[in-house]
């Protein structure tokens, strides 16, 4: 197949299509999003799964009729097929939207042999552009890191077929084409559910680097080095935020924070990067999670959160506000003398 499909689909379906391209950085060379190799590949690695749960639903609406009915075979099955429908308009909000985005997509070498199994073998009563309408809805109701298990599928197959192999990898990355050779440890989603990390030791040190930007994977025949220590790391990485990096060479201690009543209000309503903390005392929380992440949280509360322990974090954030303020008293000089230059340029032209 080499002409282009039109497909017609709701604003909603669109809006999560385009955002997609974004966060999964599907660009062309000029910067502008590859919208073509996007819906290809999306096709090629999501409709197996998409149709397997499809099949599963018919065959429990057809054997919920035939337990209660003496009908044909055919008729059914064609009324399983109606409900089906029904279910997909349903389940996919299609009823309570227009189709106002055409899209078109044209096939690639990699999806159009996928395509014309689809075509010819799975439509049934459906249109190809049907057909996909409701696979690309089916989709944007998944959340954002099960739909990058999708996009990227191939990396996550390759990786997880490494780890039961106890196989070190190979890859190079989107944003540096420099080798890495590591033993991965486990597969780990953010706790927001926005992307998935390989958690792996690399250069002797715990490392996560998130499966989307992941190239170029081979398994080598080399057994993983994984110890005691570091995977201690690992499962800890995974409980509380694969993104964020620890440090093994320090004990690691937990991390004490002092709120405000508006802080704990702040706590609850922030959620992004947000750790939970394990013990409470009063005022006082504690938290079992890296550095990094408590840094990069705690850091949006200003006054209304006051790391206690360790040290060294209440030493860094201590610096990240007095530089913060000194740049603003510097701005608010600055403006001042530029206030006083053109009140001295009013009273002169008076």
């Amino acid at each position: 197949m080499e002409e282009k499909i039109k497909i017609y689909i709701p604003e909603s379906v669109n809006s999560i299509l385009l955002k997609d391209m974004e966060r999964f950085e599907f660009f062309k060379k000029d910067g502008s999003l590859n919208k073509n190799e996007f819906y290809n590949t999306l096709i090629v690695n999501y409709y197996e799964q998409y149709e397997e749960n499809q099949s599963d639903i018919f065959s429990h609406i057809k054997e919920s009729i035939e337990s209660r009915t003496s009908l044909k075979d055919q008729d059914i099955s064609d009324i399983a097929a109606d409900i089906l429908q029904y279910v997909d308009i349903r389940t996919y909000q299609l009823d309570r939207e227009r189709f106002d985005v055409a899209i078109a997509m044209k096939p690639t070498k990699k999806s159009s042999d996928d395509i014309d199994y689809i075509q010819n073998c799975l439509l049934g009563n459906s249109t190809l552009s049907n057909y996909f309408r409701n696979m690309f809805a089916s989709y944007s109701l998944l959340p954002q890191d099960k739909r990058e298990t999708i996009i990227f599928r191939q990396n996550f197959e390759l990786i997880r077929q490494a780890i039961d192999n106890d196989r070190k990898i190979y890859f190079t990355t989107t944003n540096n084409n420099a080798p890495h050779i590591v033993s991965p440890y486990t597969i780990a989603n953010s706790k927001e559910e926005l992307f998935n990390y390989v958690l792996c030791k690399y250069n002797n040190f715990p490392y996560s680097f998130r499966i989307g930007r992941i190239k170029q994977i081979k398994i080598l025949n080399e057994s993983r080095d994984l110890t005691g220590p570091i995977i201690e790391v690992f499962d800890r990485m995974a409980r509380f935020g694969p993104q964020f990096s620890y440090e093994v060479k320090k004990p690691h201690v937990p991390i004490k924070v002092k709120f405000s009543e508006r802080g704990k209000r702040q706590y609850r309503s922030m959620y992004l990067h947000r750790p939970q903390y394990f013990k409470e005392e009063d005022d006082i929380y504690y938290f079992d999670c890296s550095r990094s992440q408590a840094f990069q949280y705690f850091s949006r509360f200003g006054s209304n959160a006051v790391v206690l322990e360790p040290e060294d974090l209440r030493s860094d954030l201590q610096k990240f506000f007095s530089i913060a303020d000194r740049k603003y008293r510097r701005i608010d000089k600055a403006l001042s003398k530029e206030e006083d230059a053109e009140i001295a340029s009013e009273e002169d032209w008076r």
